[in-house]
């Protein structure tokens, strides 16, 4: 019979970890069945649990008053189910249920979040996990809405006033960006190395689907719009403004861009390079856990916000 540490090794995501990094994620863990239609966490419940999928499926649910819940979701062995318990307010934002005989690892999110802490070496390579597949939920949760939301055009160009720029010094410009708040002076200095600064007139295209990914966007001033035109007509996605962050295809192979980016208003923007950044956070894990914690804390931001819209968009109809 399998032990407990032995299946956390044979994960298809954390499996991947060294041997002593499934050590530090086995501490605590245990073992847990679902019988079918049993909820495993209900939306609003204080959220401290890491959940690996062993066998059956789930379903991820949000309540709407009034009537059934609606599924999100389905989630199946190999898999992971909840990120709540990496950031505040720490409850959960949506429900999961038990489709058939279910069997699950769970870990426990105070220990996880003590132990990043404490060793950043394993912080880094479990937030660069965890990350890539919350990137991949957003991304297929991004398609699902084109396929059921009705077509969302992209707002008009605005022409802007052309101004003069005011320019800071790199390390400056990203200190004052929300997204790198209360980094070291180290790490600024690191981060600027691999930056430039860079302006867009307004119906700039920036990236295409397809292109190569080696770009991450810190956006000082303007608007993009993050589009899809597998149809032939781009289709709004998102829009992003002043202090929002855009591009991580960087992150994970094969490195192409899913979507589009184009500005809607001139725009100023701190961009870096993909490649570099990699390199940069291979070579220094501190820089690495601080870049892959804010990058997850974004995406689960997002993830959560399109799935709110895919739901008004399910129940609306």
């Amino acid at each position: 019979m399998k032990t407990l540490q032995t299946k956390i090794a044979e994960h298809p995501v954390l499996g991947t970890l060294n041997r002593e990094y499934l050590e530090i994620v086995g501490q605590g863990a245990e073992e847990i069945t679902f019988q079918p239609g049993e909820v495993i966490f209900r939306e609003g419940e204080p959220a401290n649990r890491f959940y690996l999928v062993q066998e059956g499926q789930l379903a991820l649910e949000a309540h709407v008053p009034n009537r059934d819940d609606r599924l999100i979701q389905k989630i199946s062995k190999g898999d992971l189910l909840g990120w709540s318990w990496l950031f505040p307010p720490f409850v959960w934002h949506f429900q999961a249920r038990a489709l058939d005989h279910m069997t699950a690892i769970v870990l426990y999110g105070g220990h996880l979040l003590a132990s990043c802490e404490e060793n950043h070496d394993f912080g880094y390579e479990l937030m660069k996990r965890v990350s890539g597949v919350l990137i991949q939920r957003l991304e297929v949760t991004c398609r699902k809405l084109l396929d059921t939301h009705p077509p969302a055009r992209t707002p008009p160009i605005q022409a802007t006033e052309h101004k003069p720029e005011q320019r800071f010094e790199l390390e400056t410009a990203i200190a004052s960006h929300p997204f790198f708040a209360d980094m070291s002076t180290l790490h600024l200095k690191v981060l600027a190395e691999q930056a430039m600064h860079s302006r867009f007139e307004a119906g700039k295209v920036i990236f295409e689907p397809g292109d190569p990914a080696n770009r991450f966007y810190a956006i000082e001033q303007g608007q993009i719009a993050v589009e899809s035109d597998s149809s032939g007509d781009p289709v709004l996605i998102q829009i992003l403004g002043d202090g929002d962050v855009l591009g991580w295809s960087w992150l994970y192979a094969p490195y192409y861009s899913h979507f589009s980016g184009r500005t809607l208003r001139t725009t100023s923007a701190i961009f870096f390079y993909g490649t570099r950044l990699r390199e940069a956070c291979e070579s220094d894990h501190d820089l690495g856990y601080e870049l892959m914690k804010r990058i997850t804390r974004i995406v689960i931001q997002r993830l959560q916000a399109t799935r709110r819209q895919l739901l008004e968009t399910v129940t609306n109809r």
